[in-house]
């Protein structure tokens, strides 16, 4: 049986817990009848991706979705029926048989299904759904991204009000806010937003994509070339250039094993380094609330830093907080903390990777088997 925890912001409930009080200590999730998963494969690997107030939990690869949270603006896709919150796991019905992956904006949901098709829903007031003008601005229920058509999938990225997908033969194709610039398109003030899934041309046939905030990254099949585009007010960016509103590169110093990034910050995590086993995570970007594990002068660094963690295995980013996963289970979180999402029950910004599992009152007996994150909260799947 699958046991999800959470932490941090429940506003919406988000966090599955049967309520809507934030969580400064890992709370046990909670799954409705219709979602329970007793009887799920074991071996089955599972995923939780939030959002601003709302995220999903699916079995990789297989026939499981589930949602919580806020569907103000239909986000969940449960139809025009159900408003929310939904406060525990909830069985979504979705076009395909098997998810393949999920990405959440702060209003809007983009699912990848095994035919490589991606599909919409939530909020599409700065065009995130790809799918030109909504009556309402919002929908309810999934709906085909229209450059999906004709064209396999492989991965999708949600920003806060802009979206990518990335298709077999390495195409990157954006949509939604544009304003700065943050799709790799020179913004017209006069029309910031793109209503329709449009190709990214000049670059180098891509590998992985991240959304921030208002800005977007990717990395090239070689898994060292990194390009980034969009806001660059707090440097995430990175060091190759201060310029916004184009696509900006710069070199890893290996290859790239996954991608994130926060809202105004990118993390990747790295092939280990045979000599040191302790510096395969990088980060760039806004550091005010510790963002970068690190203390910096200033509120942002450029430059590449290391985060200094044992055989860090796995990474995800919420708005402005990380956690890495290690190899042994063990769990870490840094950055901002209002919420407790970052691991310290006091709400004090971490600014150093925190063992999560070590300041929990009562004893984890689980080694963590994934994390996950939301804007403003944390999971760990054991």
């Amino acid at each position: 049986m699958v046991l999800i925890r959470a932490l941090g912001s429940n506003s919406g409930g988000q966090l599955a817990t049967g309520d809507m009080e934030d969580a400064h200590y890992l709370a046990t999730t909670q799954f409705s009848q219709e979602g329970n998963v007793d009887g799920e494969d074991v071996r089955a690997k599972w995923r939780v991706q939030g959002g601003g107030n709302h995220a999903y939990a699916w079995t990789d690869n297989g026939p499981t979705l589930l949602a919580c949270g806020s569907n103000a603006d239909g986000e969940l896709a449960m139809g025009d029926g159900v408003r929310g919150p939904v406060l525990c796991w909830t069985p979504v019905p979705f076009p395909g048989d098997f998810v393949r992956q999920v990405a959440c904006g702060w209003s809007h949901t983009l699912l990848l299904n095994d035919l490589g098709q991606v599909f919409a829903t939530g909020s599409g007031a700065f065009g995130q759904l790809g799918v030109g003008p909504l009556p309402k601005g919002a929908t309810a229920k999934w709906v085909r991204v229209a450059a999906s058509t004709g064209s396999v999938f492989v991965s999708v990225a949600c920003g806060m009000r802009h979206s990518l997908a990335l298709d077999k033969d390495g195409v990157v194709y954006g949509w939604g806010a544009n304003r700065c610039g943050q799709l790799g398109i020179v913004p017209d003030r006069r029309s910031p937003n793109i209503l329709a899934a449009t190709p990214v041309e000049g670059l180098l046939p891509i590998a992985m994509i991240a959304c921030g905030r208002s800005h977007s990254i990717l990395i090239a099949q070689d898994y060292k070339t990194v390009y980034v585009a969009g806001q660059d007010k707090y440097a995430q960016c990175g060091p190759g250039s201060s310029q916004s509103g184009t696509w900006q590169t710069f070199q890893l110093p290996r290859a790239a094993v996954k991608l994130c990034s926060g809202w105004d910050f990118g993390a990747v995590l790295l092939e280990p380094d045979d000599k040191r086993l302790s510096n395969n995570v990088v980060m760039w970007g806004r550091a005010d609330q510790g963002q970068l594990a690190h203390r910096v002068d200033g509120s942002y660094r450029r430059e590449l830093g290391y985060v200094e963690l044992p055989e860090v295995s796995d990474i995800a980013c919420g708005s402005s907080h990380t956690v890495a996963m290690t190899a042994g289970g063990s769990v870490y979180m840094w950055g901002w903390n209002e919420h407790g999402n970052a691991g310290d029950p006091t709400l004090a910004n971490v600014y150093s990777p925190l063992c999560t599992l070590d300041e929990q009152p009562a004893k984890i007996e689980h080694r963590a088997m994934g994390i996950g994150c939301g804007y403003g909260n944390s999971y760990i799947i054991s």
